[in-house]
């Protein structure tokens, strides 16, 4: 396990480069601490459990960097509001990370890929059911209850949330999210 991750997963230590907020750091510690609860209810074992964690822990390192920053790091094709996402990825894989599992759980948390495993597809969860995130009030929470067993049903409740309330912005969709829908409700 590289050490980047093997910190993160166990301490919640973020890479010196990181850059987000106090409070942005404390909702990844809170995404990172409930992956983690889940990896030990389904009894995966400890090096998973901190791989989890780990994604947590990370997925939103960048959130608060400047755009411009962010965009030089991942390329284009990335809408400005989750650019951090890819951008997170790359500079983790530049570290020397070469867990694809992970570094795709982060690339995609904000708009799915068909493609994720269970590590992404929770990952997707935890960021959006994490107590301290804002909005939902009970529902969050009721949805949280039906974990881990119940993630595919909550999935697909949580990526529908989040795919209409693009929709009713008049946002455009990136086709992973279109093909990650399409594959969550043919299943």
């Amino acid at each position: 396990m590289h050490a980047v991750i093997e910190r993160a997963g166990v301490a919640a230590e973020l890479p010196a480069w990181a850059q987000c907020t106090s409070r942005r750091r404390e909702h990844g510690v809170r995404v990172g601490d409930l992956l983690s609860t889940w990896a030990a209810d389904l009894d995966l074992p400890e090096r998973e459990r901190i791989r989890w964690r780990a994604a947590g822990v990370l997925h939103d390192a960048l959130k608060d960097a400047p755009l411009a920053d962010l965009q030089d790091i991942a390329g284009d094709g990335w809408p400005d509001p989750v650019v951090h996402a890819p951008a997170c990825a790359d500079r983790l894989a530049a570290d020397g990370v070469e867990d694809r599992s992970l570094l795709e759980a982060i690339r995609y948390h904000p708009v799915g890929h068909p493609d994720l495993d269970a590590l992404g597809e929770y990952l997707i969860l935890a960021d959006y059911l994490e107590p301290g995130r804002g909005g939902g009030g009970g529902n969050r929470a009721r949805l949280r209850e039906l974990l881990p067993d119940g993630s595919s049903e909550v999935l697909t409740v949580v990526v529908r949330r989040r795919l209409r309330r693009l929709l009713d912005k008049n946002r455009p969709l990136m086709g992973c999210s279109v093909d990650f829908w399409n594959r969550l409700v043919r299943q």
